[in-house]
């Protein structure tokens, strides 16, 4: 262990103004100093020109993959659709009354005779060449014309790195990719020149399932390549308690490609509670999509896998008639105004009627959103060694096997034998066990509302069990529908059930009336200003000169 001089650090008390909170996410990047109110919401992609013509472009997408072509995924989704439309039939609202739907077919045959009007207004055009440069930012890159050469990337994928076997899909393309997003987001939406770095402070939100490299890395580009003065890391479910004023919470964390759950206390994410599901909001604007097709859609021509335009529409229109509010019956009419550059506006009056509903309903039966396994599912494993970190995990499980057998080395070889063996036994089990604890239902897509329980029945006391089923902390923006936190209430409380517990369940979605979205990015704001953070605290020249081994006594969590 590295023994770090405390005045290296500088403990004066750090102003807010000068600490920059980075969120990194899948679709959106949320930044902006301590001292603001709320952070800059960014796309957190980027366009760079093509340089090798013979080589194909690389356009990623902003929802995730639909199985259109796959005939038994397609039919699995088709069986859970009309279980969830013949359950939600027979509920009943909130005065008792029966729920009443207006029949699939009624609201089919309206949309087929949606007549489409086109507006006189002046077509935004593409964004050209000679305007673009070499790279594109933000929004932009949806603009550009399809025939420039242009790759797309987006540098973070289901709460993980981006990488993958594409143009700029290793490490340090990736890498690249996201120093030029962070450093382009501060010179112009916090006015801060690249040259005033050394001046400002960051505080990074990390998942809290993460990757050790990775973090290894970025903290590399923060302090190395990017020249700021110190980093601090946290990761995101413990910033999430932060910023809702909360010293304990079950966090369920809803993002566009990925959802987790742990439980934390005290500061610490517990790490046997940690689940991360490779599924959010994107997933249910596709299942949305699929269902509206179903009824007749009007804009046949949306297809959001090739154009970034027909994606944002389906996420405006899953945010204006997505719920999960029983009473709110019927079909519900509104106007979609289709907008692409190049071409007049185009509006459509369509009705949309228990398919608003049924989307959601995927984040409890997965099988809704195309998933029929649990690949999809994943936790916390053991850390990767480093070898700039030898005194890791794995370091301190072989040194413990070793020293009880040299302990032992009295007793006769036969009890010598058995207790050793046991030891190794018991080492293995206790990381598989970890693992075989989350397969309850072997081979079958995990719903949140059961993951929500899983992760908590991990839990060693019943009284801290208690405390987390009374304090579930729902944040992220993929689970902002009217009625969704009552219904995932309702499920965990029937889950709850089978393992026998009974007792009072708490859902916190706004705290201190807070948007779900920033909850996060808020508990870093926080943290820069308590006087506790000043010894997290990682400057270059500490990074320099240890590495990752300075995370044993500065980070916030176990390395």
């Amino acid at each position: 262990m590295p023994i770090v001089n405390e005045n290296n650090l500088e403990l004066e008390k750090v102003s807010s103004n000068s600490v920059i909170i980075i969120h990194p996410g899948s679709l959106y990047l949320r930044i902006g100093r301590a001292s603001d109110v709320t952070p800059f919401k960014y796309v957190h992609g980027l366009a760079r020109v093509n340089l090798l013509s013979e080589i194909r472009n690389r356009r990623d997408q902003i929802l995730p993959s639909f199985p259109y072509k796959n005939s038994d995924t397609l039919a699995a989704m088709e069986d859970s659709r009309l279980q969830a439309s013949h359950m939600l039939q027979s509920s009943l609202q909130s005065n008792g009354d029966r729920r009443y739907a207006t029949p699939p077919q009624q609201i089919a045959a309206y949309n087929r005779n949606s007549v489409p009007k086109y507006k006189d207004n002046v077509p935004r055009a593409h964004t050209k060449s000679s305007l673009v440069g070499d790279i594109v930012y933000g929004e932009e890159i949806f603009n550009i014309a399809p025939e420039l050469d242009y790759n797309v990337f987006f540098p973070i994928l289901n709460g993980e790195l981006n990488i993958n076997g594409q143009i700029g899909g290793s490490l340090t393309g990736v890498l690249a990719d996201l120093e030029t997003i962070w450093t382009h987001c501060i010179n112009k939406l916090l006015n801060i020149k690249t040259s005033e770095f050394h001046n400002y402070k960051v505080i990074l939100i990390i998942p809290d399932i993460f990757n050790r490299v990775h973090v290894r890395e970025m903290m590399s580009m923060i302090l190395l390549s990017m020249k700021f003065k110190a980093c601090l890391l946290i990761q995101d479910h413990v910033a999430a308690t932060y910023g809702a004023g909360l010293g304990y919470a079950c966090v369920v964390d809803v993002g566009h490609r990925k959802t987790s759950v742990s439980c934390v206390e005290d500061g610490i994410s517990q790490i046997n509670t940690r689940i991360r599901l490779r599924y959010g909001g994107g997933n249910i604007t596709q299942t949305f999509h699929w269902l509206l097709k179903k009824c007749s859609f009007p804009y046949h021509e949306c297809n959001p896998m090739t154009n970034y335009y027909d994606a944002i529409l389906l996420n405006q229109l899953k945010q204006e008639f997505c719920h999960l509010n029983l009473d709110r019956c019927g079909a519900v009419q509104k106007t979609v105004t289709v907008m692409k550059p190049t071409k007049k506006q185009i509006q459509y009056t369509i009705q949309v009627g228990d398919e608003a509903m049924i989307a959601v309903l995927g984040m409890f039966n997965p099988m809704l959103l195309g998933i029929i396994d649990n690949n999809h599912y994943v936790i916390q494993e053991t850390s990767k060694s480093l070898p700039e970190d030898p005194y890791d995990e794995e370091f301190l499980r072989e040194t413990s096997r070793r020293g009880t057998g040299r302990e032992m080395e009295t007793e006769t070889q036969i009890e010598n034998s058995i207790v050793h063996n046991t030891e190794e036994e018991i080492c293995v089990d206790q990381i598989e066990t970890a693992g075989n604890y989350f397969d309850i239902e072997t081979g079958r897509p995990q719903s949140l509302d059961k993951v929500i329980v899983q992760s908590i029945e991990r839990l060693t006391s019943d009284e801290i069990k208690r405390k987390m089923y009374s304090s579930i902390l729902v944040v992220g923006g993929g689970l902002k529908f009217d009625g969704a936190c009552a219904w995932l209430k309702s499920k965990i409380s029937l889950n709850a059930q089978q393992v026998y517990y009974g007792g009072h369940i708490e859902i916190i979605s706004s705290p201190k009336d807070l948007d779900p979205q920033i909850v996060t990015w808020k508990g870093a704001a926080i943290l820069a200003g308590l006087e506790s953070s000043n010894e997290l605290w990682i400057s270059g020249k500490e990074w320099s000169s240890w590495s990752i081994r300075i995370l044993k006594e500065r980070a916030m969590f176990n390395w």
